[in-house]
């Protein structure tokens, strides 16, 4: 999930990562309702939400499901 150009914008402050502790983390099951895919798109609206995921990413790619869950049960 971490790439050099997501790192960058943390250590200028634009983009952010929570501590682990910080993090409500939750077991999501295999439902094709609750895919990443499905979700993302809904989501990248939020600024809050999308402060915690890099700006680009490769064309038809999207975030880790663990990572992605773990940050929308947080928020």
């Amino acid at each position: 999930m971490i790439n050099k150009d997501f790192l960058k914008d943390i250590l200028a402050e634009e983009k952010y990562l929570l501590r682990q502790n910080q993090v409500k983390r939750i077991h999501v099951p295999l439902y094709d309702e609750l895919s990443v895919i499905k979700l993302w798109p809904m989501l990248q609206s939020d600024e809050a939400f999308m402060k915690h995921f890099p700006s680009k990413m490769a064309k038809g790619r999207v975030p880790d499901r663990e990572y992605f869950f773990n940050l929308m049960n947080t928020f």
